[in-house]
């Protein structure tokens, strides 16, 4: 079972918008795709270097929890907590 909380659905757009953005889509599309689990779509324009990091990260669960755990992850959710 996992120790993260379901996110509301105010932060959940706003990682989505930050994401998109960076991404160059829309978080409508984004979110859609990420959805469907069509991963690759939605990191279509990320360098294949990351793309690979991301990948290998999402599909490792300890890994997910030390990005989740890392300050600068605490620091966006507490910033988008805020808002």
């Amino acid at each position: 079972m996992s120790n993260f909380k379901q996110p509301d659905k105010k932060t959940v757009s706003a990682l989505l918008g930050l994401a998109a953005s960076k991404l160059g889509t829309t978080p409508e599309k984004l979110g859609a795709q990420l959805s469907r689990g069509e991963l690759g779509g939605a990191l279509g324009n990320m360098p294949a270097d990351q793309q690979e990091k991301l990948k290998r990260a999402l599909s490792d669960p300890s890994a997910a929890k030390k990005v989740m755990d890392s300050p600068q992850a605490r620091a966006i959710m507490e910033k988008l907590g805020k808002k």
